[in-house]
């Protein structure tokens, strides 16, 4: 018996340390808050050699050559 309420106490506490709790923000985490994202251009080949594959600078299609667009 003693054995058994042992077993369900150590459960109990193993749940308890493995919650999903998040800490509390605190003031200090005021200045580290992120400007939100400017949404950069992104360049695809005009020609789709690579199903959908876009890239965050403009340049030439590593498969045809040809050069990126803008989309």
């Amino acid at each position: 018996m003693k054995k058994s309420a042992l077993i369900v106490a150590m459960v109990a506490l193993l749940g308890a340390c493995n919650s999903n709790t998040k800490a509390p923000v605190t003031d200090s985490s005021k200045d580290s808050i992120q400007q939100p994202h400017q949404h950069q251009a992104s360049y695809a080949c005009p020609m789709d050699c690579e199903k959908g594959k876009t890239y965050d600078k403009p340049g030439t299609c590593p498969v045809c050559g040809m050069n990126l667009e803008k989309k």
